[in-house]
Formats: C-alpha cells, structure tokens, sequence
C-alpha cells in the first residue's frame, strides 16, 4: 500500500501543477490569456477521464502492476518534456500525452487497494488514499504558488517528473494481490468465492445497470464536481484577484484551507467504517452531513465578498471555506467505499473508471463554468463561486435514491444475484 500511496501521492499533483503559474504561462508561451491555461487544464482532465476507461478495461484482463508501471513511466516523460513548450499547440499536446498515463493511476489504485484490505476497514483506507490524492494536489499548486517568484515555470514539472520516475522504479517490487482475495461472497449457495475470468464482457456491463445504487453515486460525484471542482484549482487566483492578495499569503490560504482535508479524509472514513457496522447505510449518511454542511460553509464564506474585500473579510472566508474543505473531504473515501462494497470485484476497476470519468469531466466542466462566470462578472471570481455552491448544495437531493438502493444492492452481491 505504501508504493501505492507514493504513486498517487505524485500522479495528484499533475493536473494541478500549471493552474497557479497561468499568468507567467500566458507570458512566457504568448497565449491569448489566463483563460488558455484553464482550458488546457480542463482538456487534460477530460483526456484523462476517457483513458481511464481503456486502462480499468485492460486492468480487468491483465496485470495491474504492469499496467501501472507502463502508464506511470509515460506520464513522468510527456510531464519533463512539457518544460520544453514554446507556444499554445505544443503545450496542449504535451499535456494531452500526460493525461493519457494519468488516467491509469486512480482506478487500478483503488481496484488493487480493494484486494489488498479488507472490507470492514476500506473506507479508512480510501479516507487514507483521499488524504493523499489531495496532499499531492496541494504539492502540485505550492511548488507552483511559491517556486514561481524565484525560479522559471519550468523547475515545478521536474520535481512531479522526477516523483514519476522514482514511483515507476517503486512499482516493480509490488506483488499483486488476487482479484476478489478479500470478498467472501454468496454465489448460488457456495460460501466460498467462484472461479472468475475477470474478462470484461456484455454480462459484465448488465451487472452495472443493476446496481442502481452504482449509477447514482456515479451521477452524485459527477454533479458535485461540476459544482467545487474549480474551487481549489482557481483558489490562489481569486485570492490575488477579489482580495488583492500577494501570492504568498494566497498560496499559504490555500495549504492551511485544503490541507484540512488530509486530516478529514481519514477521520470521515474511520466514522463511516463504524457507523456502517450497525447501519447499513452509515457510510452514506456521513456522507450527507458532510456535503450539506459543507454547502453551507462555502456559501457564507463566498457571500461575504458582497459585504466587502478587505483583508479582514479574507480572512472570515479563509474560517468558512476552511470548516467547508474539512468536510467536503469526508465525501470521497466513503463513496468509493460503497462502490467497492455494491459492485463484484470482477468488474471494480470499470466501475472506478467509471466514477473517475464522472467527476473528472465534472471538474473539467466546473472549470469551463468559472471561467465564464469570471467574464461575466466584470473579472471576479467570488459570484461565479457562489453560483457553483448554490448548484451543490441543490444537488443533494440526489443522495435520496441512493439511500433507498444500497440496502438492495447490497443485498444482491451477498446472495449471488449480481
């Protein structure tokens, strides 16, 4: 697990990396403006998404641990020759490249980490894993936030290079787990697990048409990401841009406001894990209070921008948006525990694609909307903030189905139905 942690730890910080350098982007490279790097930002998303779904198929057919070893090395490479990028077309291209590696890393992660620990204990794994995924989100924006004043654009895509090449070395001395080697699962009548292929095939992808509970949760991570997922991303911009902040003080707001989540990922985990022993729906009820009240968090901090934008409101919104990180960060580990626990392993790794497509374009999609809404509101950020948290706090209504299916569902793996 350790080896996966690293790996994912380093993979994170791609797709945040050339966010926080847009102005020194736009200049060196001579793009039309700031808006170019979001939309490079938001196709190396999508690119990534759709690659996802090829990788988790081939993962469900051969080795994962060969898979992520080919994908991580191609990501490190196409993200160092990315510093030799001259104009708008051969920095597109070279993050297209990385994208395609990068969308192996999250679903062969999480399918291995599934057959790796056991069940009562996965979502404070994936709280673990989530921890990570935002700490090397957070890596990629500071060595971009605080590198950028002191050295060229180009010294923050060699360090994340450099993760990459060290993480691939680590991957060959993994030894891949079993698929299904810690589900006990109920298949006509047999306690023990039947012989699988692992082949992806039409029945395979009826399964996951049954599993309501699956598509909804899928659905759920896609609307939710079209609504935060351009937060953090444009988070050190508005900070300079609403609150004529320096780029320190804005980078610091940021490490000190994500870096909740790090803490908030395992310890939302940890109290879905025991609140799902004697519920079977506790996982998704921490859920729920952590997105609604998360929504209300963001939405007072974002409104106070209308009040004023003096440092002094800076820093309330820095208490607001930082009770609303910590627990957005509850969110992500106990759906992906729920996905591996409503779904046969034989198809994990599709459905964590899937997912992963799913807020992925979703993010990319917030990315486009922020973008417009910056234009709209005469170059401020905070009222195309506070739009985007409106739409989620709307978008819970979605988690009411979801509690309705997961008992069935559920219920469905255990007696070999699905």
């Amino acid at each position: 697990m350790r080896i996966l942690v690293i790996l994912t730890f380093f993979s994170s910080g791609l797709f945040s990396i050339i966010t926080p350098m847009a102005q020194e982007l736009t200049i060196a490279l001579n793009l039309e403006s700031q808006g170019t790097v979001a939309l490079i930002n938001s196709i190396f998303l999508m690119t990534g998404a759709i690659s996802s779904i090829f990788w988790s198929i081939l993962g469900d057919k051969i080795s994962r641990k060969i898979l992520l070893i080919i994908s991580t090395f191609e990501w490190s490479i196409f993200i160092f020759l990315t510093i030799f990028s001259f104009n708008f077309v051969s920095l597109l291209l070279f993050q297209i490249f990385t994208a395609i590696g990068f969308g192996a890393s999250l679903p062969l992660v999480f399918s291995l980490t599934v057959d790796i620990v056991e069940p009562k204990i996965r979502g404070k794994q994936f709280g673990e894993l989530s921890a990570v995924y935002v700490g090397g989100n957070g890596l990629g924006q500071i060595l971009s936030g605080f590198l950028i004043d002191y050295y060229p654009w180009q010294i923050p895509l060699i360090i994340i290079a450099i993760g990459g090449f060290f993480s691939t070395g680590l991957l060959f001395t993994i030894q891949e787990p079993q698929r299904g080697s810690m589900d006990k699962l109920n298949i006509q009548g047999n306690e023990d697990l039947e012989k699988i292929d692992y082949k992806i095939r039409l029945e395979d992808l009826k399964k996951i048409g049954r599993t309501k509970s699956t598509i909804w949760i899928i659905i759920f991570n896609f609307l939710m990401f079209v609504a935060i997922g351009a937060i953090s991303s444009f988070f050190i911009s508005m900070l300079k841009n609403d609150y004529v902040l320096s780029s320190t003080i804005a980078t610091v707001f940021l490490i000190v406001v994500f870096g909740s989540q790090i803490p908030s990922g395992p310890f939302f985990g940890n109290k879905g894990d025991k609140k799902r022993e004697n519920d079977i729906n506790g996982r998704i009820k921490i859920v729920r209070f952590c997105y609604i009240g998360g929504s209300i968090f963001y939405i007072i901090g974002f409104s106070l921008f209308f009040i004023g934008n003096s440092l002094t409101f800076a820093i309330l919104l820095l208490f607001f948006a930082l009770g609303g990180a910590f627990l957005f960060g509850g969110i992500d580990p106990l759906t992906q525990a729920t996905l591996g626990e409503t779904n046969p392993p034989q198809i994990r790794s599709t459905i964590y694609s899937l997912n992963f497509l799913a807020y992925t374009f979703g993010r990319g999609i917030s990315l486009i909307l922020l973008g417009q809404f910056y234009v709209l509101f005469s170059n401020f950020y905070s009222p195309g903030y506070l739009i985007l948290i409106v739409m989620a706090f709307a978008f819970s209504l979605v988690l009411i189905p979801i509690f309705k299916n997961i008992p069935k569902d559920i219920g469905k793996i255990k007696s070999g139905q699905i």
